[in-house]
């Protein structure tokens, strides 16, 4: 399902997954039918579904303000965030790569529960403020955003990795053990044991059982659903962690292929391709001006202009300039190669020192070394 783009914060695009119309529908008539008509009797069925809209319009301004905190102390450390998505679980900030220092990590992780406890404190100050009467719709609504975003906050710090609070752990682990592979192991096999607690809670909560958490089918079968999610996350993390390791041995430039093919950017689209995107649809050429990496051209570019005008196109004018390509060094961690290319869906890049390309690789060519290693599937036969 394709995320809606909202609009951007801070030049960080907010983006909505189908699946939050989901939970926003469910969740605003739980409150219309269930929690507002027993706390405000005295109101219509209309009144309830607009407090009901403006709750869950409200706590997930308040997500997207959680999230933007992440944010903002990633960006501070010149981490880069591509987008803040709201979804069925909530919201997520796209944090582009880890943090480089436990420090770092322990300050990003702690600024989004911090933001919602600091909105719940404002919330029940509004409340407080405006006289905090029982018969008035609004009193309603601030004590239920101040409390859910209490609880947000609070359930945020659960050491359940990777959730903030497992952040939060694992960066102290980090801090103290200087290792960062131990410490992600540690976090996520802690964030595995909390989420069966969580399903097994839910489960009892089904049942009717009162566990404080869950006492009926809604909360309980909730309380299920994050449990599998976090679970999910957290066997994910430590199959990614593994796969880091593994990478870790390599730099770019031993998994390169040396000397890639490399054309002048006057050089005719007719030159490069006839002859050639027959046999290997996949071609690939660097553009170089001047001993510089220009740019880089492949079969799909060339394959987007008309035959007829390969003779007087230049290999200059249809390439995607070098301003547009993600290169690295040769020094640079594999580990973070492929992070880099999983991102922005790039199957090549160029290994490039002094401005000079001096190989390529490949994401295949790193997928095969994970392959050898048995952390995932082999092709298919």
């Amino acid at each position: 399902m394709r995320n809606i783009r909202l609009g951007s914060l801070l030049g960080i695009p907010i983006l909505v997954n189908p699946s939050w119309f989901l939970l926003f529908g469910v969740v605003t008539w739980f409150l219309a039918t269930q929690v507002y008509p027993d706390s405000l009797a005295t109101a219509s069925a209309s009144t309830h579904f607009i407090m009901a809209a403006v709750s869950v319009i409200l706590f997930f301004v308040c997500i997207v303000l959680h999230e933007l905190a992440h944010s903002i102390v990633a960006k501070r450390y010149r981490i880069p965030v591509k987008s803040i998505t709201l979804f069925v679980f909530g919201g997520v900030a796209q944090i582009t790569r880890e943090a480089t220092k436990p420090l770092n990590e322990l300050l990003m992780a702690l600024a989004g529960p911090l933001t919602s406890i600091l909105l719940g404190a404002a919330f029940f100050g509004a409340w407080y403020a405006l006289g905090s009467q029982d018969g008035r719709p609004i009193d309603h609504v601030l004590f239920f955003l101040g409390g859910i975003n209490v609880v947000l906050g609070v359930f945020n710090l659960l050491p359940a990795f990777p959730m903030d609070g497992g952040r939060v752990f694992r960066s102290l682990i980090w801090l103290f053990t200087r290792d960062y592979n131990r410490a992600t192991s540690i976090a996520a096999w802690s964030g595995r044991i909390i989420a069966w607690a969580m399903m097994a809670c839910g489960f009892v909560g089904v049942l009717g059982v009162n566990v404080f958490v869950a006492n009926d089918l809604y909360s309980g079968g909730w309380l299920i659903l994050i449990g599998l999610f976090v679970e999910n996350a957290a066997r994910q993390s430590l199959a990614q962690n593994r796969l880091v390791r593994t990478l870790q041995k390599y730099s770019a430039g031993d998994l390169m292929i040396t000397d890639p093919p490399v054309v002048e950017g006057d050089m005719s689209v007719a030159t490069l391709a006839r002859g050639v995107l027959e046999i290997n649809p996949r071609v690939l050429y660097f553009v170089e001006d001047q001993g510089k990496l220009a740019g880089i051209i492949s079969g799909y570019q060339m394959r987007a202009i008309p035959e007829p005008l390969w003779d007087s196109t230049r290999a200059s004018q249809a390439m995607v300039p070098s301003g547009r390509l993600h290169a690295t060094e040769r020094e640079r961690p594999v580990s973070e190669v492929l992070l880099e290319m999983e991102t922005e869906n790039l199957l090549h890049m160029p290994v490039v020192e002094n401005g000079r390309v001096i190989g390529v690789i490949a994401r295949d060519r790193i997928l095969s070394v994970l392959r050898q290693a048995g952390l995932i599937s082999p092709l298919p036969a």
